[in-house]
């Protein structure tokens, strides 16, 4: 990275720690991950309990017992709760997070101080950008982590290379879905100009994105949408044979149903067809990338919000 972008990067994650933000964004994205093993390992120890007393009582009949169930079962299932968690909490979190990136200097009149240098905008915004990206991605990082951790614990032996990579590959994705988030909540600030009305546009932003267009595109009720795997029998309808061609476009769709086929908890699809997903979401990025660029260059730092 250029000088005076890592120098931006830098500033802000210094910043960020001290106000204790990136303790906050950390603690709670690895806490939504300590949840999903806690809830796998609680699933797991239910259904073997059961299968235990099942093998006891077919044994006693002279019957042959079945095989395990956690054997027919790809080993990341315990982690699907994941695909939710990042979907809903994480992109929240995130969101918030891009926010708060733009809003100190915003609203504090530091904007004024910075763009006082000889500093270009672009390397600003670019700096602001790799802020988010390194900080996320240290979170994703440590959520990694911890989903080995609790692999390990549930199923008493190391993970192999392939499921490694493919947690590797899901947690990767997810730091994709995440930052484009962070950047809508840049943008709606910048936007709107106004750090209350930025924070209520941006999660606007999040409520069409996580419920009303996989609504509209795929027949979804609202609590369906919990569900990553789901074939809604209203699609039948021709209101839903409509819209649905808008799905491609549907982010949260795309990493729901890329992020099964990653933890191998959905039937498999040509590799192709997964890659489509990856790059609509690696689109939606570089075009908010590009517009929080161009909006950092026409705000006006010069006067400040903190009376909001």
């Amino acid at each position: 990275m250029n000088a005076i972008v890592t120098t931006v990067a830098s500033h802000q994650i210094l910043a960020l720690r001290r106000r204790r933000v990136l303790g906050v964004l950390v603690g709670s994205l690895v806490g939504v991950t300590v949840l999903a093993g806690v809830l796998g390992w609680a699933s797991h120890q239910t259904i073997i309990g059961v299968y235990d007393e099942s093998v006891k009582l077919l044994t006693s009949r002279s019957l042959a017992a079945p095989p395990n169930p956690f054997l027919l079962k790809p080993v990341l299932s315990m982690l699907s709760n994941m695909v939710i968690y990042v979907t809903m909490i994480g992109a929240l979190v995130a969101l918030v997070f891009g926010h708060v990136i733009v809003a100190e200097d915003d609203t504090t009149g530091i904007g004024r101080l910075v763009f006082s240098r000889r500093l270009s905008r672009t390397q600003y915004a670019l700096g602001k950008i790799a802020a988010a990206g390194l900080t996320l991605g240290f979170s994703m990082l440590m959520c990694a982590l911890v989903s080995i951790a609790a692999l390990i614990l549930v199923n008493r032996t190391l993970p192999s290379g392939g499921d490694i990579g493919r947690l590797g590959l899901f947690f990767g994705f997810s730091w994709l879905y995440l930052m484009v988030f962070a950047l809508v909540g840049m943008v709606t600030l910048l936007k709107s100009g106004r750090r209350s009305l930025g924070l209520l546009s941006a999660m606007g932003v999040w409520l069409v994105v996580t419920f009303a267009v996989p609504q509209f595109t795929s027949g979804l009720r609202p609590s369906q949408s919990l569900n990553p795997i789901v074939d809604p029998i209203s699609t039948s309808q021709a209101f839903f044979k409509i819209t649905r061609r808008a799905r491609p476009f549907s982010i949260a769709e795309q990493f729901k149903e890329a992020s099964a086929r990653m933890l191998q908890t959905a039937p498999s699809e040509p590799i192709s067809t997964t890659l489509v997903r990856v790059l609509t979401i690696a689109a939606a990025l570089t075009l908010l990338c590009a517009i929080a660029i161009r909006l950092v260059q026409c705000h006006d730092f010069s006067r400040s919000n903190s009376g909001e």
